[in-house]
């Protein structure tokens, strides 16, 4: 893991140098000479009680510089750590498909990253499917089990959550719960691929052009302010921290912030990255653009600002007009108080996508863009990325409550695409 880490941190260094590059393009397919993340011999021995230890005064887990190695965007290196993967049976086999194609499995772990299993004793390898043996103990659910009959022992389909463990609850044909029914049943894969037979062109590329105040701030080693304000994903759900449970990982921007400020120590920077939460769960963005909220954030003063709504609103089925409006009118009044801020309007992962309707999510995205075009604001754009990554994967491998949350690996992709707004880690 040392080596790992030295890596991670030596290119987290350029923290100093942000504003040297120009600005990304279409990526050319990738060599191994251009990546810097390739490892030729990779192993995996990170060790979660050595990362992490017990804050007796918060009662919450800090994490150590050590996370970071998990935080480097994987399309620009050659390994993928704790990809999600539900091991479903389907009658015929128990299986998962990972993103790619592995050419070494490094680890295939609970979602705990604590017990460990075994290659060829409790799984096979067939392209980019993991299959489960027959005398495995690698948990795994059946297909009439996702549509929420059968359950195993100790879950039950309710109409409303009462036991957050064990209740479920049928959204459309699909399940929701926060307990471990989804997320104890993914499994934690590591493993090297080959970035030049994958389709790596929908990730985020560094682009010298966005934020360039936050890079300067960040290059000089200054005290800096990350702002978020969404719905519930924004506010950290279903980050295993949120819900008290294994392996305890912050949300995606706590995430970003222990990052940069392990880039900080690195370089021996004094400075502190912050974070201001405004977020809240069921909130569309019009209750996002309500004065109490322009004033929270204002009075908090980010030096950076991400916006993350969209899900509840296609939920409410507000309009893409609607939704629009509401979006300029946070950025515009923010802008007004705090001309020095800058923005980034994010676009979501998208939820359990037959809940939702798609093209309203596009609606919804076209006005970002149009908004964009002000001074100081720009886009992040996880939702094309999570329907390429879903056109290989299943919801259920990368979500942590079936419907419309994130886990613990699709809150770690959030981050990496932060990171690669901010570092060219390439340079």
């Amino acid at each position: 893991m040392k080596r790992l880490l030295i890596v991670a941190l030596s290119v987290l260094m350029a923290l100093g140098v942000f504003l040297v590059s120009g600005c990304g393009g279409e990526p050319e397919p990738p060599s191994k000479e251009d990546l810097p993340f390739y490892q030729e011999d990779p192993v995996y021995d990170f060790s979660v009680e050595e990362a992490r230890t017990l804050d007796p005064s918060s009662g919450q887990y800090v994490w150590s510089d050590e996370l970071v190695s998990m935080l480097n965007p994987f399309w620009l290196g050659n390994v993928v750590y704790n990809e999600t993967v539900m091991l479903v049976d389907d009658g015929e086999s128990i299986s998962g498909k990972l993103l790619f194609t592995p050419k070494k499995i490094l680890s295939v772990r609970d979602y705990a990253w604590d017990v460990e299993f075994t290659e060829g004793e409790d799984f096979t390898v067939e392209g980019n499917i993991i299959v489960r043996t027959e005398n495995s103990d690698i948990p795994y659910l059946t297909e009439a089990n996702l549509t929420g009959q059968e359950l195993p022992e100790g879950y039950q389909v309710v109409s409303s959550i009462a036991n957050v463990e064990t209740d479920v609850v049928m959204m459309g044909a699909t399940i929701y719960t926060e307990g471990s029914l989804i997320y104890g049943h993914q499994v934690s894969v590591s493993y090297v691929y080959d970035p030049a037979e994958a389709e790596l062109g929908d990730f985020k590329t560094f682009d010298a052009a966005e934020l360039p105040a936050l890079k300067a701030k960040l290059a000089a080693g200054e005290d800096v302010r990350l702002g978020i304000i969404g719905d519930s994903v924004a506010e950290g759900c279903s980050s295993s921290s949120m819900f008290n449970r294994e392996p305890y990982l912050p949300n995606f921007i706590d995430l970003t912030a222990l990052a940069l400020n392990a880039g900080y120590r690195a370089a021996g920077k004094t400075g502190e990255v912050t974070v201001g939460n405004y977020a809240l769960g069921g909130m569309t963005s019009e209750w996002g653009a309500a004065q109490a909220q322009v004033d929270e954030i204002i009075a908090d003063a980010p030096d950076v600002l991400f916006i993350h709504f969209g899900i509840n609103d296609n939920g409410s089925d507000f309009s893409g007009m609607a939704y629009g409006d509401n979006i300029e009118s946070l950025v515009l009044r923010v802008k007004a108080a705090l001309p020095e801020a800058e923005i980034v309007l994010i676009k979501a992962f998208t939820p359990e996508i037959m809940s939702y309707d798609g093209e309203l999510f596009e609606d919804y995205w076209a006005q970002l863009d149009r908004i964009a075009e002000n001074a100081g604001v720009w886009t992040l754009d996880l939702y094309t990325q999570s329907l390429t990554m879903l056109s290989t994967k299943k919801y259920m491998d990368v979500t942590g409550n079936g419907i419309n949350h994130l886990n613990d690996y699709t809150s770690r992709l959030y981050a990496m695409n932060i990171l690669s707004m901010l570092n060219d880690y390439e340079a």
